[in-house]
């Protein structure tokens, strides 16, 4: 069973457009809004406890199965962003984060990314699917309030 989409997000970023983001014509490179969409999805669930690496210890993970990129307007060297992180669509072993980034000032969407994780065990063998970590579950259903908004 899959959640609709959360209308406030779970986590903001405001960041610069960096030199290492851009090609030749200083125009975002197709590949920059990937790293900035797991930054927000990764950052998210260490702010609620569950850091990448605390997650590996304990025999687990969540590795990216899906990744959807929609550029709907150019970003350029020194724009300044907003990334806003939301569910997308979660069932009890997956879930797909949906990262928005909007040009400072701007609500018209630049950039959109869904990025789909599935919850495994990796200790013991071959990886299989498992519940997401109750933590997670417990986090996402309060909701909480972001630290900004947009503009």
């Amino acid at each position: 069973m899959t959640e609709p989409t959360a209308s406030r997000p779970l986590r903001v970023d405001r960041f610069r457009v960096q030199m290492a983001d851009t090609d030749a014509a200083q125009i975002i490179y197709f590949g920059a809004p990937v790293r900035w969409a797991e930054r927000l999805a990764t950052g998210y669930v260490a702010d609620i406890g569950l850091p990448t690496s605390a997650l590996l210890a304990s025999g687990r993970g969540m590795p990216a199965v899906d990744l959807h990129v929609m550029y709907r307007r150019p970003l350029r060297l020194d724009d300044q962003v907003q990334g806003e992180l939301r569910v997308h669509r979660r069932s009890s072993r997956s879930i797909t984060w949906q990262c928005d980034f909007f040009r400072k000032g701007e609500t018209e969407l630049a950039v959109q990314v869904h990025l789909t994780q599935v919850s495994v065990k990796i200790a013991g063998g071959e990886p299989s699917a498992v519940p997401l970590p109750p933590e997670l579950i417990a986090h996402l259903e309060q909701q909480p309030e972001p630290p900004g908004e947009r503009g």
